[in-house]
């Protein structure tokens, strides 16, 4: 038999994935009047789910802090301009910093953090050197490139510490998978806004960012939600 409850508790969920997915096809089909008015309004429904649905203890505080800033960076760059883009990158680059904080709360053995420390620096120089040379054949502003640089460091640190939540004390394992999955999918969305801006796209990369950068928000809301 249906329970009635827990039908009511799923019309929030139906409701923000309903929003998400007018917004994919408008992604898709390159509808711009649509797909912004839709795009903050998924992660405002996811906010507000996430307040709701559990209590905002001090582990989940930097993650509500995180979408909320999310929230003002889809804002911030629905105007066209450099200037909009660099705001909205500063509103994302708060996001990452409270989500480093979330996950980093409690810390994973220190040989792990030690090979994670290793990873991180091989990927910040890999970064560097890759936007560089990508930064040469492409029509990015030249004052652009640093932003660009230490915005994909700090993403690429929240990626790991999501991932290395499947070794700290306090994070069942389905919600550290989640983390990890939704870490990585998320630097694969703003990987492609990167390479965006540096004159490299994929087809219908529209959609593909959009899409990856939902489910990675869905997936650490979901984590958070399981948190103790």
């Amino acid at each position: 038999m249906v329970n009635l409850s827990d039908v009511i508790g799923a019309i929030p969920i139906v409701g923000i994935g309903l929003v998400g997915l007018v917004n994919w096809i408008s992604a898709w089909k390159l509808l711009t009047m649509p797909y912004y008015i839709t795009k903050p309004i998924v992660l405002l429904g996811l906010i507000l789910y996430l307040v709701t649905k559990v209590p905002v203890t001090p582990a989940r505080l930097p993650f509500v802090l995180g979408l909320l800033f999310s929230l003002l960076g889809d804002i911030l760059l629905i105007p066209k301009g450099n200037r909009w883009f660099l705001a909205g990158m500063g509103a994302f680059s708060l996001t990452q910093l409270m989500y480093i904080w979330g996950f980093n709360r409690t810390l994973a053995p220190l040989p792990i953090m030690l090979v994670g420390i290793g990873v991180f620096v091989l990927a910040v120089v890999s970064i560097h050197l890759s936007v560089n040379r990508l930064a040469q054949t492409s029509s990015v502003q030249k004052n652009i490139v640093p932003f660009i640089k230490v915005y994909g460091s700090l993403v690429f640190a929240m990626t790991l510490s999501a991932i290395l939540c499947s070794a700290r004390i306090g994070w069942p394992f389905g919600a550290a998978a989640m983390a990890g999955v939704g870490g990585v999918l998320f630097l694969l969305s703003d990987g492609m806004i990167g390479m965006d801006k540096l004159d490299r796209r994929l087809p219908k990369y529209r959609f593909w960012i959009i899409f990856t950068y939902h489910i990675a928000q869905f997936l650490i809301a979901a984590a958070v939600i399981q948190l103790p």
